[in-house]
């Protein structure tokens, strides 16, 4: 496994105007770390923008391991961040499968499909299972595999997951997983288990910073998710990609994200 991290773990910063993608692939240089997630939110989608991008990237010797995309919502300016709701995702759904294939990143999150409250949950996967099926021959002939994560709504439980997984029936589309998304109760690592063996890619939740001790020397961990019982299922279920650090606590960014980094590295 290999540490990663999202542009998310700073959303604030990115919000305030304070921070860029150019901006955090220096950080990532800086902290050592050799993939990185980029979500759409962030990321103007021009072509000489991406072409900047992934020429920086390549400078610094860091992977585009993955894309992020919100397939419903149409991202009108980056910052401050307004959106207007998309009338077919499976335009955005193609227009970022080119985008990931420029920037040479191999994972494009999809985040699922918006429905109404009012739709019927077998309806909203079908929706999904729908929609994807549409965009896989695009994917394909790109080489990109998309993801689903567990993310509320219909993605919610795994059992919904694999419906929408299944559905699908590609090689070419999975999970990305995030560790904090199914709660924190001890049936979080249930639904893992049971996704696990569909993952491609992980966001690696962080909440909250604590000391450990285990030896002489004082150590960062996470103290709300059991990563522990997380590695244990994904190395359990043979997954080997990146865990792509999103850090979500309160605490400033700036000083959590590295805990987040050594934390991680220290796992692996």
């Amino acid at each position: 496994m290999k540490v990663g991290c999202s542009t998310y773990s700073y959303h604030r910063t990115f919000e305030a105007g304070k921070n860029d993608v150019e901006g955090f692939l220096k950080k990532m240089f800086h902290f050592k770390v050799g993939g990185v997630e980029l979500l759409d939110l962030h990321m103007a989608p021009d072509p000489d923008n991406v072409r900047r991008l992934k020429r920086l990237a390549l400078r610094l010797g860091i992977e585009i391991a993955a894309v992020t995309i919100h397939p419903s919502l149409e991202i009108k300016s980056i910052s401050p961040p307004e959106f207007e709701r998309v009338a077919e995702p499976t335009e955005k759904i193609d227009r970022w499968i080119e985008i990931a294939s420029l920037i040479g990143a191999p994972v494009l999150r999809v985040d699922t499909i918006r429905t109404t409250e009012e739709t019927p949950q077998e309806e909203a996967i079908r929706a999904n299972i729908d929609c994807i099926k549409r965009c896989i021959p695009h994917a394909v002939e790109k080489g990109i595999t998309m993801g689903i994560e567990n993310h509320g709504g219909v993605t919610s439980t795994a059992e919904n997951i694999i419906k929408i997984v299944r559905g699908v029936g590609s090689d070419w589309y999975g999970v990305v997983l995030d560790f904090g998304n199914f709660g924190l109760e001890e049936r979080a690592y249930e639904e893992m288990e049971k996704v696990a063996p569909y993952t491609i890619f992980c966001h690696a939740k962080t909440l909250e910073f604590g000391l450990g001790s285990q030896g002489p020397e004082p150590y960062w961990e996470e103290k709300r998710i059991d990563y522990r019982k997380v590695m244990d299922i994904l190395r359990r279920k043979g997954y080997n990609g990146y865990l792509s650090l999103e850090y979500e606590g309160t605490e400033a960014e700036e000083t959590a994200v590295p805990k987040g980094i050594g934390f991680l590295r220290r796992l692996i």
